[in-house]
């Protein structure tokens, strides 16, 4: 038997039971064979090929007198496992290696895998089609400017805007949120109802404090402050860049529907995710649309695997006992990952301009979650399960350093001002963009309908924030018809003058000396000449730094501080 079975594998006879393999099977052995590992690797074949080859063919009506078939026969084995052996955990094959070397004498290797693309998504009924590239490099310079002026609030924990925060963020949105507020919200919602809710408001405040340009206190930093100055897709590529190494806050928590989350042991580190989602992206093709089907199946054949839970278990749907996702068949790569990948290109990809996307209302959009237990109840297992392609914009091109350079388009503005000698600035035709009116209202006080005055308490408090009389002065220019007035300019360097009037150098302390004579006595030792200084007959400063100092000299004296 032995020697049949090599007289079997001898070259003629390998290559002929090769070539007896239906495409698929053949295609098995080519991926197993060139595989590092000299294993199979299903959910890779599976994703790149569509289907799985068949080890077992089993009949298609089962006898009567078997109550059930198991997946593995030995009477309806086909020719593959002549060339894949079982091998380790059931289901997973491998080549042996001298049979592999021997193979690839006339099996050719796998074909590479390219992403598939679209000149346009398909069409289907309620389709939304959002193109973000300009939306973002406006709204992102309106939200820093609304933020400067103490009107964004966003929780310190979770990086959630508050209900007001929410309406503020709204009111800076060059279009709505991705859905109608209609839509969006429920009149007189009920518990066991679903609503899509905020997403950009949630991407903005996220991404802002992920950035650290906003204080844990919601006010901006001196790191803001300076991105008022800068280009707006700079701003975007450094909120980018933050965004994927932050480990605060998790995308996947958005997927709320699915409980087990906040037990922090299990859930992996977020930028190794978000790493594996940009090396598929940095695959396609710019100006192309690429649908999330495609991606996610690219994604799984080139090997951008990552885990959401090391324990997925933790994890389920409604209740922990039945919907856990232990049992077999649920929480695969399409009910976690796959959401994962939905909510990261969705509210942070997508905000940012990096991508235009096409979706529909997440309602019915994928049923893949109802075959498991409470999966039947739920309209929709994300608010993103709606998203069906996305493309990547040239802004997206340049975050992603598929670029070296971004020049924006600049839409044409009919924005014309008239600024007047009298301090008056006034819109003489045009709209005013949102964080073109935030910009006035910093230097200016609106005193009638589209005409603000130059005010000395703003400008001077602009100053001290940080703010450049020089950008403002650029920004009056480039929509006037002439030069400013003389006394504009003179208003704007005396601003400049009077904002950095004083500087503050450092915290003090004072102390209060229970007579003159201990107070002359203590500010002329020579060892306290720098540490303190007299502002009255009994009390004494000392700086924040020289404190410590200060005491140990004092006591040293015999005299007590209390």
């Amino acid at each position: 038997m032995i020697d049949a079975l090599m007289r079997s594998y001898s070259d003629q006879s390998l290559k002929s039971i090769w070539s007896s393999l239906p495409p698929l099977a053949q295609n098995a052995v080519a991926e197993t064979c060139y595989d590092l590992n000299l294993k199979f690797n299903q959910s890779r074949f599976q994703a790149k090929y569509g289907s799985l080859p068949s080890f077992c063919d089993l009949p298609k009506s089962k006898p009567s007198y078997y109550s059930s078939w198991d997946s593995w026969n030995p009477k309806h084995a086909t020719r593959l496992n002549l060339l894949l052996f079982p091998f380790g955990y059931p289901e997973e094959y491998i080549v042996p290696e001298d049979l592999a070397e021997r193979l690839k004498e006339f099996v050719p290797a796998p074909k590479e895998l390219t992403m598939a693309t679209l000149s346009e998504p398909k069409q289907e009924d309620g389709l939304y089609l959002r193109l973000t590239e300009h939306e973002a490099l406006s709204e992102v310079m309106a939200l820093l400017r609304l933020c400067e002026q103490g009107n964004l609030r966003i929780t310190a924990k979770t990086g959630m805007p508050t209900a007001a925060g929410r309406v503020k963020i709204i009111e800076c949105l060059t279009g709505e949120d991705y859905f109608p507020t209609e839509v969006a919200y429920l009149l007189n919602k009920h518990s066991y109802q679903q609503e899509i809710g905020p997403i950009k408001p949630v991407a903005w405040s996220r991404l802002l404090k992920a950035s650290r340009y906003v204080s844990p206190s919601s006010k901006l930093t001196s790191a803001g402050i300076k991105a008022l100055s800068l280009p707006p897709h700079e701003v975007i590529k450094h909120l980018w860049g933050k965004w994927l190494t932050n480990s605060n806050y998790d995308e996947f928590n958005r997927v709320s529907i699915i409980k087990g989350q906040n037990s922090k042991k299990h859930m992996t580190s977020k930028p190794p995710r978000r790493n594996a989602i940009v090396a598929g992206l940095l695959d396609c093709p710019t100006n192309q649309w690429v649908e999330l089907e495609t991606f996610s199946n690219y994604m799984q054949a080139q090997g951008f695997e990552f885990d959401v839970s090391n324990n997925p278990g933790k994890l389920y749907l409604c209740e922990h006992r039945y919907g856990s996702f232990d049992y077999a068949g649920y929480g695969g790569w399409n009910i976690l990952q796959l959401r994962y990948i939905f909510s990261f290109l969705f509210e942070y990809a997508a905000p940012l301009g990096l991508i235009d996307i096409a979706y529909v209302h997440p309602e019915d959009a994928l049923g893949d979650y109802r075959d498991q237990w409470g999966g039947d109840d739920i309209e929709w297992l994300s608010r993103y399960d709606g998203l069906r392609a996305f493309r990547i914009t040239k802004l997206g091109a340049y975050c992603l350093g598929m670029s070296d350079e971004f020049t924006p388009t600049q839409p044409v503005s009919s924005l014309k001002l008239e600024v007047s000698s009298d301090l008056n600035i006034h819109i003489i035709s045009g709209e005013l963009q949102v964080a073109q009116k935030f910009l006035l209202d910093t230097w200016a006080n609106p005193t009638a309908n589209n005409t603000w005055l130059l005010d000395p308490q703003r400008a001077c408090q602009a100053v001290e924030r940080g703010q450049n009389t020089a950008d403002f002065a650029q920004f009056l220019n480039q929509h006037g018809d002439q030069l400013l007035p003389e006394s504009v300019a003179a208003f704007l360097k005396r601003s400049e003058t009077n904002g950095k009037a004083l500087k503050h150098l450092s915290d003090a302390q004072i102390f209060e000396c229970n007579h003159p004579s201990t107070a002359d006595r203590i500010a002329n030792l020579d060892a306290l000449k720098k540490s303190c200084f007299r502002i009255g007959k009994t009390q004494l400063v000392v700086p924040a730094k020289r404190v410590a100092q200060f005491k140990k000299t004092v006591r040293s004296l015999g005299l007590g501080i209390v």
